[in-house]
């Protein structure tokens, strides 16, 4: 065959007739075009070891991205192919139009509908993008509420809502022209309410129904088909840079011009140096068409079949089919790429494969999945995607195989959750992760009671200051315990513990109190005396109390808490800190700042020395100390102390934690107790910059904050204003 421009590190090459197009400008480029350049002229350049590919990403996401973009499409395939359908599809997202692309799987609708967004972006046809992978309801309304902070519209909590606002916004006149693509749509129910309204938003569906319901509505509907036999020819003269291409229109007939099972021909011959008569003679060995009435689903399982046995038959043998199987039930938008690596993978392919299997063994297997075309590396190897259809034929395939996966994604996704929580992208990458694990195998979390996992992703949307959908999260969850576990289960009591301190965290302290006083009658009667789940509820009541009004009651139970936590656990015991510093607050509150102060002192000491200085329940506690010093007029320390937290939060969580921009906040507040007005809106109003590229990135979190800041700096300037009031003669009114 010809020669190829290759990287042998992230399993892609490109023909010199596709980097010609995109080099020229006729084809998008994406950031594994990107990647793979890089690499390949650090290489030519004689430099040693790898390119600092991080860098390449944010110049291509600076370059490429824009603020107004939510989600990703996936990135083209090599040799793609232009239809004549793309131009047309070009003129009706000029117009703003509402266009449904459907058809078989398989057959390039998604490629279709991606490679109209990059044409739409780069002839600035639109400059709002949302790709949606819209499996169900619940995707669209996140990725719209996502938008709603990009385009400055205040969330209330409320997916439903704040989805029909976008949509209003997008409609104004003189507004944005966006584009909006819902991929792969099962239920067009899903998207009642959620189609856009008259105006420059152009939507693109992809979907395999054919249901009524898609019609109508001033909706352009094409059905895509299989590539015509040109276009097959086309693909493989490309992907195989004009050779070995003897018999190739009968090997595109035999794959029924089939797009993605003739990408999947194409990667198999590329890597196996084979010509098309060859792959023609082993796709025929393989073929399921006589045993399915769907003759292009049997084409396409007959390639992935050639493709993952090829695969699996790579050094280490019999790896690659059980990664597949592991990712199968993993998040189609990517999973970490660590999760691969993590020790209860590597023991799962141990006991499958009946031989020790090394971390490097795990990572060839997945770089023997890209060499097919089974996977992709994206974001500098640091995040794996398997096609969905793909993810859906292997669940299919092999049911009982993949669900008894279920638990070792689940472990590898516990082992890889950071105990600190600073990389905000990882945590959200993990949560999704777990929640289409729950999608895909649900019954399987809840074997010997529900797996941690599923609480560390709901607690960890606490951690990350999102109380609304934390409340959602354990509400949804309260039946599914009790259905596989029972009521009084420990772990459904849990749940329902998690739901009331939820409850709490919005505003519904009386609900929470109902809820937990529920938890705790159930747990005194069915756990022994002092257990520590009991006293924690008794906790939770306390705070529920004082937040009720009852400062007198609430205090007077935590001191007695108190005492049974140091009987029961210790005085050093993290609950117990816990406890003190809760009642510390109470008694500030109750008798004055002083009392809280003083002892609040002697509790940082003992966080520092015992849980440690950097764990972040001691920091928070410093952090609390800061507020009760304001409070008792001692400014100066309560700033020098906020100041080097600053710096602690920063190392400990990274610079764009909410709690670190939360703490920057309050330093600023501080000084302007102090009189230093004008140092402290300055550094409010740096604040601000800063926190605005960061919800255009999409962190919904940050929305309160934001909000808060202009409150603040509302407020400072009507105080200059009346300040200088009287000073220019006028009275302040």
């Amino acid at each position: 065959m010809a020669e190829r421009t290759k990287d042998e590190d992230i399993g892609h090459s490109y023909s010199h007739t596709t980097i010609g197009k995109k080099l020229e400008g006729n084809a998008p480029i994406d950031w594994i075009f990107v990647q793979a350049m890089v690499r390949v002229l650090h290489r030519l350049g004689g430099h040693p070891g790898e390119p600092d590919l991080a860098r390449w990403l944010k110049l291509f996401e600076q370059t490429l991205r824009h603020d107004h973009w939510v989600g990703s499409p996936p990135p083209l395939a090599d040799a793609y192919q232009s239809r004549p359908l793309a131009d047309e599809l070009s003129l009706e997202v000029a117009r703003g139009r509402t266009v449904v692309l459907r058809g078989f799987g398989g057959v390039g609708k998604t490629q279709f509908a991606a490679d109209l967004v990059y044409r739409s972006w780069t002839e600035h046809l639109v400059d709002v993008v949302v790709w949606v992978d819209a499996a169900d309801r619940a995707a669209p309304l996140a990725a719209l509420s996502k938008l709603a902070g990009k385009l400055g519209i205040e969330a209330d909590g409320d997916e439903e809502v704040l989805a029909r606002q976008v949509l209003a916004r997008l409609a104004e006149r003189g507004g944005h022209r966006a584009l909006i693509v819902y991929d792969g749509v099962r239920n067009p129910a899903d998207l009642d309410g959620l189609w856009p309204l008259p105006g420059d938003t152009a939507t693109v569906v992809t979907t395999q129904c054919r249901q009524d319901a898609l019609e109508g509505h001033g909706r352009i509907v094409h059905t895509v088909g299989v590539f015509e036999p040109g276009e097959s020819l086309g693909y493989l003269r490309e992907k195989l840079d004009g050779e070995g291409l003897e018999d190739a229109a009968r090997l595109a007939e035999e794959l029924g011009h089939l797009p993605l099972a003739l990408s999947l021909a194409g990667a198999y011959m590329k890597n196996y140096a084979l010509d098309c008569p060859e792959y023609l003679r082993r796709f025929r060995e393989l073929r399921l068409v006589d045993l399915s009435p769907d003759r292009d689903a049997a084409t396409l399982a007959t390639a992935w079949n050639l493709a993952i046995t090829a695969a699996d038959e790579r050094r280490p043998e019999g790896a690659a089919r059980l990664l597949l199987q592991f990712a199968a039930n993993l998040d189609p938008h990517g999973s970490p790429a660590a999760l691969f690596l993590t020790e209860a993978v590597r023991a799962m392919l141990t006991a499958r494969r009946g031989r020790a299997t090394s971390a490097d063994d795990a990572r060839d297997g997945v770089s023997n999945l890209r060499l097919l075309s089974l996977c992709e590396d994206l974001d500098g190897h640091r995040t794996i995607t398997v096609h969905p259809l793909l993810q859906r034929s292997v669940r299919e395939d092999a049911p009982a195989a993949v669900c008894a996966l279920a638990g070792c994604a689940a472990d590898a996704l516990l082992e890889r959750w950071p105990t600190v929580e600073g990389d905000v992208g990882l945590v959200e990458q993990l949560r999704n992760n777990t929640e289409a694990l729950r999608r895909n195998a649900d019954d399987a979390l809840w074997r010997n009671g529900l797996h941690r996992v599923v609480f560390r992703a709901g607690n960890s949307l606490t951690a990350q200051g999102l109380p609304v959908t934390a409340l959602r999260y354990w509400q949804e969850l309260v039946p599914s315990a009790v259905k596989h576990l029972g009521a009084e289960h420990a772990d459904t009591l849990t749940v329902r513990h998690n739901l009331a301190w939820a409850r709490h965290r919005t505003g519904d302290h009386a609900g929470a109190l109902d809820e937990m006083r529920d938890v705790w009658e159930i747990r005194r009667r069915v756990l022994p005396a002092e257990d520590l789940n009991t006293l924690a509820a008794l906790h939770g009541i306390t705070v529920f109390q004082q937040a009720l009004g009852n400062r007198e009651g609430a205090a007077a139970s935590l001191a007695a808490l108190v005492t049974r936590y140091d009987r029961r656990v210790g005085a050093d015991d993290r609950d117990t800190l816990n406890a003190r510093k809760d009642l510390a607050c109470m008694l500030g509150e109750l008798e004055s700042p002083a009392v809280a102060v003083s002892r609040l002192r002697a509790l940082v000491d003992r966080y520092r020395t015992v849980v440690g200085v950097d764990d972040p329940d001691t920091l928070d506690v410093e952090l609390v100390l800061a507020g009760w010093l304001a409070g008792t007029g001692e400014l100066d320390e309560a700033r020098s102390l906020v100041d080097r937290l600053i710096g602690d939060y920063r190392r400990v969580l990274g610079a764009d934690h909410l709690t670190t921009l939360q703490v920057r906040y309050y330093a600023a507040d501080v000084r302007r107790q102090q009189g230093q007005r004008r140092q402290a809106g300055r550094a409010m109003r740096g604040l601000r910059r800063e926190l605005q590229p960061l919800l255009g990135a999409g962190r919904p979190e940050l929305a309160e904050l934001d909000d808060e800041i202009d409150g603040w700096l509302a407020e400072l300037h009507l105080r200059r204003r009346a300040a200088a009031a009287p000073a220019r003669g006028g009275t302040p009114s």
